[in-house]
């Protein structure tokens, strides 16, 4: 897949996520907070897939959102 396949689903993820959600902490403790529970969700879809028979679809989801959380917080610094 190419770079700019995978960043252009990032940003529609970004959209997303913020007509779902749009308010974003201001404290960025609790915005750093949201960003690690999203990558926890990836890792634990990885581990999913590699050891419980898990999708790799799954783990690209994840990512994804993981990804666009960390876009949410840098543009709200």
């Amino acid at each position: 897949m190419r770079l700019s396949e995978v960043v252009n689903e990032i940003l529609i993820e970004v959209n997303r996520a913020e007509s779902k959600h749009p308010k974003w902490p201001k404290d960025r403790i609790h915005a750093a907070a949201i960003v690690a529970e999203e990558s926890g969700e990836l890792v634990r879809a990885a581990l999913q897939e590699k050891y419980e028979g898990g999708y790799v679809e799954e783990v690209r989801k994840e990512a994804i959102q993981t990804a666009a959380t960390c876009i949410r917080l840098l543009k709200n610094l």
